[in-house]
């Protein structure tokens, strides 16, 4: 299993996640958590298993995609995989924010 490790700008992309969907509904916040984080422990198992980032097309930039979100992140090695983006899928994704 590959050790996780969030990136500041993942962290704070959760962040602005958890404050959006609790003006909604706290329900909502932790269902949207959930769900990352249940993702998380299937990429954590597979790595590979998200498809490669098409603006990319590196083979170590994979995403899932979670709901309204992309959850990207890049395989480091078997043992780590860094989280780099929690990203919601209406917007462009920016590739400043990989440099």
């Amino acid at each position: 299993m590959a050790a996780i490790t969030w990136t500041d700008k993942a962290k704070e992309d959760l962040n602005q996640l958890v404050e959006f969907w609790s003006a909604v509904s706290e329900n909502s916040a932790k269902l949207q958590v959930q769900r990352i984080f249940d993702r998380i422990q299937l990429i954590a198992s597979f790595p590979r298993s998200g498809r490669i980032v098409p603006e990319m097309g590196h083979p170590n930039i994979r995403e899932h995609i979670i709901g309204f979100y992309r959850l990207v992140y890049y395989i480091v090695s078997d043992q780590q995989v860094d989280i780099l983006l929690v990203h919601h899928a209406g917007r462009p994704l920016d590739l400043n924010q990989f440099s």
